[in-house]
């Protein structure tokens, strides 16, 4: 069943608009600082983070076989 916010979202319009966040909160940064932001980035969120907890998970299952 869908709903009517389900119907009103624009994948695209949400994606480019992620896409000019990043740009412009890294468009001043060398590259090592850009790095640095992403892999900070990577360690605070959320979502990051149970998608790196759920990938160990999948290599422990299939080392421990």
């Amino acid at each position: 069943m869908k709903t009517e916010e389900s119907t009103n979202f624009d994948c695209v319009k949400f994606m480019r608009e992620a896409r000019r966040k990043n740009y412009e909160a890294t468009k001043h940064l060398s590259g090592r600082e850009y790095d640095e932001y992403w892999r900070k980035f990577r360690q605070n969120d959320p979502v990051w983070q149970r998608w790196v907890a759920r990938q160990n998970a999948v290599k422990q299952q299939t080392s421990d076989t």
